[in-house]
């Protein structure tokens, strides 16, 4: 096949050309966009929560996509990549701010480029802050330095605002577990006083992370575990497998044989980043339509070495001998689903989980596994332990 013509695209937060299996959180979306349009009123925020490699950053990107050819106020930050959460949403507002002002008109734009002035220069004193337009910063409003209290009080104007223009404000979080209890807490107290009047204001909040950060934001506050639609982000079914290498190929007149479309599903086993690794190699190694065994035995092969050297063997390289020895156990007892730290321990013949605690505790600092509940270990990274146990 010709290979420019190659419809796949693996690679970390890069859309494919369908996305299968997804149908439900989009059309779920679609609701919340409507109504926000026609009823100016804004609904729960959304946690998406899943394993690395399973789509949540695409979906955020979809999401945002959606929307933002309407007007909307638009925000995605990634927590941890550039320090102090608050930091990051802000320079991603002032670049949405600085659009909305080609769009929309300055004078009922005014207050909220003056309170969010004024949030900018508490936040990030250090940053210089171009709106498009020259205001004088309003205080009193999100400038107290109070976290929960500033950023509440922002996205009361920014509901305010979206209102008063008939849009809708969207605010995108992506590793929202990486942010710290009092970021969390913040985040929670605004997007609850967000849904406390009888008229919801037009903020719509979505949040991305691991498994785990649902427990985390309940830890940061208590009542997250009612706040928030959550909305797992897990391993595709056989029918959305099967519509991510077929549908794409489908639309360049391309088939797959029904055994070499099996072998493919098969080695997949639902993991969206491996699918689309699978279409890409198998695509560029065949030789003619239909797709056939033998080109996938090829691509197979290609795939599975990127994926190794891509996505797993950054992660081995990262753990420490001890780590390792750590991770190895964890994959012989499984691996793929979270295993009981006394188990663990047991089968390094250590008599006390706290005799493996340290490695643990680094292990998930690495991002290389997490806590979906106490006392219990996964990694984060579909495939991981059949990687882990190849390893000599």
């Amino acid at each position: 096949m010709d290979p420019v013509a190659n419809p796949y695209r693996p690679g970390a937060g890069r859309r494919p050309p369908l996305l299968a299996g997804r149908e439900d959180v989009l059309s779920a979306f679609d609701v919340v966009r409507r109504r926000v349009e026609t009823t100016g009123e804004g609904d729960r925020g959304w946690v998406l929560n899943g394993l690395r490699g399973v789509g949540k950053t695409v979906l955020l990107n979809e999401l945002m996509s959606r929307v933002n050819s309407t007007g909307w106020i638009v925000a995605k930050v990634e927590a941890g990549a550039a320090g102090p959460l608050l930091v990051g949403l802000n320079q991603a507002l002032t670049r949405s701010m600085r659009t909305a002002t080609g769009r929309h008109p300055v004078p009922r734009l005014r207050r909220l480029l003056s309170v969010f002035k004024a949030f900018s220069l508490k936040v990030d004193p250090s940053g210089a802050v171009s709106l498009g337009v020259d205001v004088d910063p309003l205080h009193g409003v999100a400038d107290s330095g109070n976290l929960s209290a500033d950023l509440a009080g922002l996205f009361e104007v920014l509901g305010q605002t979206a209102r008063d223009l008939a849009i809708g404000v969207l605010i995108l979080v992506d590793e929202l577990q990486e942010a710290s209890s009092d970021e969390m807490a913040a985040v929670n107290v605004a997007v609850h006083e967000l849904g406390q009047s009888g008229s919801p204001l037009p903020v719509v909040f979505v949040g991305a992370g691991l498994p785990s950060l649902p427990a985390q934001l309940a830890d940061a506050t208590s009542y997250a575990e009612r706040l928030y639609d959550y909305r797992p982000v897990g391993l595709l079914d056989e029918a959305g497998s099967r519509d991510a290498l077929v549908v794409p190929a489908r639309d360049f007149a391309v088939g797959w044989e029904p055994g070499a479309l099996s072998a493919a599903l098969e080695t997949a086993r639902g993991y969206p980043y491996f699918l689309q690794a699978i279409g890409k190699h198998v695509w560029d190694n065949a030789k003619h339509d239909p797709i056939d065994a033998d080109d996938v035995e090829v691509g197979l092969l290609a795939a599975r070495e990127e994926v190794d050297d891509g996505l797993y063997r950054s992660r081995w390289e990262r753990a420490t001998p001890a780590q390792r020895d750590l991770m190895r156990a964890f994959a012989r007892l499984g691996g793929e689903a979270p295993t009981s730290v006394s188990d663990i321990a047991r089968a390094m013949g250590k008599s006390r989980t706290s005799d493996i605690s340290v490695a643990r505790n680094e292990l998930i600092k690495k991002g290389l596994v997490f806590a979906p509940e106490r006392g219990l270990l996964a990694f984060t990274v579909p495939g991981m332990h059949d990687f882990v146990e190849r390893q000599p």
